[in-house]
C-alpha cells in the first residue's frame, strides 16, 4: 500500500493541494485492513510539501470498530496533522458534496456496497439493525407468556393486599 501510494503521488499529483480518498468498503479486519499503523508511516514518510499540500483524507464507509479505534487511539498513534485531516464519508452521496462526481473512479463494489448500505441507514449511526437477520424467521405458534399460569398462583399478592 505505501509502495502503491508513494507511485501515485509521484506520478499522478497535480501541483497544489490535494487529497487522499480511502475507500473502506467490504474490508475484513484479518484480510486487507491496513490499519493506523499504516497510515502513520505513510503519512510520516511524505516528504514535507506533501504534508502541506494534503488537504483532506477521506475515509469512505468507515465502520464503527474503525471510528472508534481512529477516535481513541488515532490522537495517540497518528500525527496531529494526519488526524485532524481525516473525514469520515458513510455514503458516496456526501463524498459528491466535496469532489465533484466524475472526478474520481469509484470501483462498482463500492458502488455496490454502497447500494447495500442505502437499506440499512441505521449503520450510519453504528446501529446494525438485524445483523443476525432474525427478522426473515417465521413466527413461532405460541406466544411467550404461555407459562404466564404457572408463575401466577391463585393466592398471589396483588396491589390490592398492600392497602
Amino acid at each position: 500500500l505505501k509502495k502503491y501510494v508513494f507511485y501515485k503521488l509521484r506520478t499522478e499529483l497535480p501541483e497544489g493541494p490535494f487529497c487522499i480518498l480511502y475507500m473502506h468498503s467490504t474490508v475484513q479486519s484479518d484480510d486487507n485492513n491496513p490499519g493506523m499503523s499504516i497510515l502513520r508511516t505513510i503519512y510520516e514518510d511524505l516528504p514535507p510539501e506533501y504534508k502541506e499540500r494534503l488537504q483532506v483524507f477521506y475515509f469512505l464507509h468507515p465502520g464503527l470498530r474503525s471510528r472508534l479505534a481512529i477516535a481513541t487511539l488515532g490522537r495517540l498513534f497518528l500525527s496531529g496533522g494526519l488526524y485532524w485531516k481525516i473525514k469520515y464519508i458513510s455514503r458516496l452521496e456526501y463524498l459528491w458534496g466535496d469532489i465533484r462526481k466524475g472526478v474520481v473512479e469509484i470501483p462498482d463494489f463500492v458502488i455496490e456496497h454502497d447500494k447495500v448500505l442505502e437499506h440499512r441507514p441505521l449503520t450510519d449511526y453504528g446501529i446494525e439493525p438485524d445483523p443476525l437477520h432474525l427478522a426473515d424467521v417465521p413466527a413461532v405458534g405460541y406466544s411467550l407468556g404461555r407459562y404466564e399460569n404457572k408463575w401466577a398462583p391463585e393466592d398471589r399478592w396483588s396491589s390490592r393486599n398492600y392497602m
